[in-house]
């Protein structure tokens, strides 16, 4: 059976690095990708994705915007990986990064987590100490990270 492997990724430019990262030490046929998105719930319109109602373009047309742009990233790395071989799903999903990474793990019963790194100043990571360190913390599977 493939073991699971969870990609977070951010929808930024630096998510393709952990992709070829994925690519470089995983394979196709024993590892199961599966990608993860979390975005701030206040920009979380849909559950799912879904097609947006004009009344929810109007009063919300940021939290649109960003939710599309999230199911975009996560539908381009899942077809990536697919095309690199790989059984690979992906999902988007509001709340905290930290949390949504690690329940998500631990629901998949994860052999690996791969996800990025920001390169913080030592007053950046007293005041707001990275999430690839708070999930280190709080999870018992190895959690591979790269420079983002």
């Amino acid at each position: 059976m493939p073991s699971p492997v969870l990609i977070a990724i951010d929808a930024s430019p630096a998510s393709s690095a952990l992709l070829t990262l994925a690519r470089r030490y995983c394979r196709p046929g024993e590892d199961e990708m599966h990608v993860l998105l979390a975005i701030d719930s206040t920009f979380a319109v849909h559950e799912q994705p879904a097609p947006y109602t004009a009344e929810e373009l109007e009063e919300y047309p940021a939290a649109c915007e960003e939710q599309q742009h999230a199911d975009h990233a996560v539908a381009e790395a899942v077809r990536e990986l697919q095309q690199a071989g790989f059984t690979s799903l992906g999902c988007m999903v509001a709340g905290q990064p930290v949390e949504a990474i690690v329940a998500k793990a631990q629901e998949l019963n994860c052999e690996l987590i791969i996800m990025g790194h920001r390169h913080l100043s030592r007053l950046g990571r007293l005041l707001d100490p990275s999430i690839s360190a708070k999930v280190i913390d709080r999870v018992d599977m190895p959690v591979l990270v790269g420079s983002a």
